[in-house]
């Protein structure tokens, strides 16, 4: 078993105060028996004997916190020196004792620890049996009574007073360990939501910006491919370049001042939000990617229900990514968008056929690809508990289908 220190952790304080009390003790003797005060008097050579073997148990009271076990067994031997030499009548070494029990108890392993306490509390009673009987000073059972009183104030009542002491550290240190336990969790779970809140916001970003950078892009190449044979569609295409642009720094604006603390009410605002899209702002994404050159249908079957708008916002996310992909790797393939309410799911799938030429970049909506759009995609499904599948279809296209159980009745 542990052994547990003072105070739970660190080093014990190794007070002197005990061995040097007892050492006290002993020149106390020492003194008292040369000036002839102690009753009997034990003769000098007794007395220095005496004296010398208190000191000895205050030098075992040094290894106390070390060797608890040791310690405790020196200074009984040296106590029941004692009584055999003063007719089981001198108390000078109940003090070491007393110390060293109270150190056994609160130091040593259990349940060695009591059984080297009783046995040593019986060689003591013994001994001190034996010279009492041998000095017939005293009648047997006043001889029991004081060998019950020696045992109960030498080792049983230190003992206890251990054991209190010891059972009041292990809840001090239980009291930590759980005051640090549930330290560590909190930790944990505040480490955990800003995670999952950099992930969302992170896939946000991507969304927005991957969107509308998509656009941009594809607007800047049309535009620059018909300044020649066509300038008033360019400039056109030009100013239509500038509101995408502008639409996307309202979105970042938006989703940045997510980021930031509420504003200084001096300054005139709190802090900066931003719209979950919905179902309801489908059309006006397929407008603007038909605006973009993108050719696409869009078809809604069933009578339709809401799913929440997290899910709604998924869905719509989903859908835009699908649509970027679709600019990104076969720009000039028909991209089709389906929405269908069924009794217990409702399914949108986002299709286009195959690309007539080499995509721009497989990191996307390809498989095996790594790219953040599809994990993004991925990481919205398993938030509304959704199955999102992925992957090419018969003719060479690609196909993400979304499927989200219905919020009432659930799959069957």
């Amino acid at each position: 078993m542990r052994k547990i220190r003072d105070g739970g952790q660190g080093a014990p304080r190794r007070n002197p105060a005990f061995p040097l009390a007892v050492l006290l003790a002993a020149v106390l003797h020492l003194v008292a028996g040369v000036a002839g005060i102690l009753e009997p008097a034990p003769g000098p050579l007794l007395t220095v004997l005496q004296a010398a073997l208190v000191a000895g148990q205050a030098l075992a009271l040094l290894v106390r916190w070390t060797a608890p076990v040791p310690a405790f067994v020196a200074v009984v031997l040296l106590h029941s020196v004692l009584l055999a030499s003063s007719a089981a009548e001198l108390g000078i070494g109940s003090l070491a004792v007393m110390f060293a029990a109270y150190h056994l108890i609160r130091r040593a392993a259990r349940p060695p620890a009591f059984r080297v306490l009783a046995a040593m509390a019986a060689v003591s009673s013994g001994v001190a049996l034996i010279a009492a009987l041998l000095a017939g000073r005293l009648p047997f059972p006043a001889v029991l009574g004081l060998i019950a009183a020696r045992v109960v104030f030498e080792y049983l009542v230190p003992a206890l007073i251990a054991e209190f002491g010891r059972g009041r550290e292990q809840l001090r240190y239980a009291a930590r360990e759980r005051e640090q336990f549930t330290e560590r969790e909190r930790s944990y779970l505040i480490e955990q939501d800003r995670r999952a809140e950099r992930t969302a916001l992170a896939r946000e970003l991507h969304d927005i910006a991957g969107h509308h950078l998509s656009g941009i892009i594809v607007s800047a190449q049309a535009a620059g491919a018909l300044i020649a044979s066509d300038p008033e569609r360019s400039r056109t295409m030009l100013r239509e370049l500038e509101d995408e642009a502008r639409a996307t720094m309202a979105d970042l604006r938006g989703t940045v001042g997510l980021l930031r603390p509420d504003a200084d009410p001096k300054d005139g605002g709190g802090r900066a939000t931003i719209g979950i899209p919905g179902l309801d702002d489908l059309p006006s994404l397929l407008d603007a990617a038909a605006g973009r050159g993108q050719r696409v249908s869009f078809s809604v079957t069933g009578d339709p229900y809401r799913v929440g708008p997290v899910a709604e916002a998924s869905i719509y996310r989903t859908v835009q990514e699908s649509l970027t992909n679709a600019a990104r790797h076969a720009p000039d393939a028909d991209c089709t968008v389906s929405v269908e309410y069924r009794p217990d799911e409702l399914e949108v799938v986002v299709e286009n056929g195959p690309a007539s030429g080499p995509p721009a970049n497989a990191a996307e909506g390809r498989p095996g690809g790594r790219g953040y759009g599809l994990i993004g995609m991925n990481e919205r499904a398993d938030l509304i508990g959704a199955d999102l599948d992925t992957g090419t279809t018969a003719g060479g296209g690609w196909r993400n289908r979304l499927r989200i159980p219905h919020p009432v009745r659930g799959r069957s």
